[in-house]
């Protein structure tokens, strides 16, 4: 709660809170969900920031619905691994998958043959957006976003950046920004780290989630030139965003929860209403802040018209730039 909300607001917060709370128990008890022990599928490996918020979600999910949350994590082949695991599960609402933009938003349209399709799935809520940072090394020569747009522009090509491979998120960001400001530069695509090269200027550019960049920024070891978010990040205040050079421009990711289709309407509607009774949390919302990440928490149908946004917005960004993954 904001600490200059007059004594009036204040209280209305609460009740706001209150009533939002009393609600979500009630789809709980209406639903009569969860009824036994939740597996919560993450395609990343465990340490990585996308399967320790995920875990700090369990954590919270657990002691709220009162059940066991299993975090499995299967990582691998840009989230097909999981994904395709948790369209093969029960659609009883036990199995969740948490992911990211790369699923739905983008993997559909690099690659040629995928074992899943989005129908194979029901939103249930969104609850962080991902934005990304724009990293050169500390003593590159570049100190603002313009200047590299510039240097790229006067040298096609000459330029690169790296990122995580072909056809994740990373690279198509990274895309969309060059074809926004009519700039080109080489991709390399990297397998493993990329940021050793980037911090060493092996690689002129690199773009990286708020979660692992802002360590590498307050450490000295890479200057940042934007940020992908619609507004400035409380982690970064003094980086700005893409978008104060090219209005309207959005780039970032997302993280949220899944569930295979045919999952009744009951319970993807409890999961939504638990979830978000986390996102509202005062603590969670501070873990989310010190990783550089905004909440969300949404409807299912919410998350589901914001997707079908989402990926038309990066389904063009892959044709228009033919990124293509066997």
């Amino acid at each position: 709660m904001h600490p200059k909300l007059c004594p009036g607001r204040r209280w209305l917060a609460v009740g706001l809170a209150a009533l939002a709370l009393g609600a979500a128990g009630s789809v709980l008890a209406q639903s009569g969900f969860p009824s036994k022990p939740v597996r919560l599928i993450v395609p990343f490996p465990a340490g990585v920031s996308p399967d320790v918020v995920a875990r700090q979600w369990a954590d919270r999910f657990g002691k709220l619905s009162g059940q066991t949350v299993i975090v499995e994590n299967k990582p691998g082949a840009s989230s097909i691994i999981a994904t395709q695991a948790a369209a093969a599960a029960p659609a009883d609402g036990t199995t969740l998958l948490w992911t990211v933009n790369n699923t739905f938003s983008i993997n559909p349209y690099v690659f040629r043959k995928l074992p899943y399709k989005a129908e194979d799935f029901t939103p249930v809520t969104q609850v962080l957006t991902v934005p990304y940072v724009l990293l050169v090394g500390a003593d590159a020569p570049w100190r603002t976003l313009d200047e590299l747009l510039r240097d790229a522009k006067a040298k096609p090509g000459a330029l690169t950046y790296a990122s995580g491979g072909i056809g994740t998120g990373l690279h198509v960001v990274m895309a969309r920004l060059l074809n926004t400001a009519g700039a080109n530069m080489t991709h390399i695509p990297y397998k493993d780290a990329f940021m050793p090269d980037v911090i060493g200027r092996r690689v002129d550019v690199g773009v990286d989630a708020s979660t692992t960049a802002i360590g590498q920024i307050k450490g000295g070891r890479v200057r940042a030139l934007a940020v992908t978010s619609a507004k400035r990040l409380e982690m970064l205040p003094e980086v700005p965003t893409v978008a104060e050079s090219f209005p309207g421009f959005s780039g970032d990711s997302w993280q949220g929860i899944f569930v295979p289709r045919d999952t009744p309407e009951a319970t993807v509607q409890a999961l939504a209403a638990l979830s978000n009774r986390i996102v509202e949390s005062a603590d969670f919302r501070a873990l989310l802040r010190d990783y550089g990440l905004p909440p969300v928490g949404s409807t299912p149908a919410a998350f589901k018209a914001f997707l079908a946004e989402d990926a038309r917005g990066w389904a063009k960004v892959v044709k228009d730039n033919q990124i293509v993954v066997d």
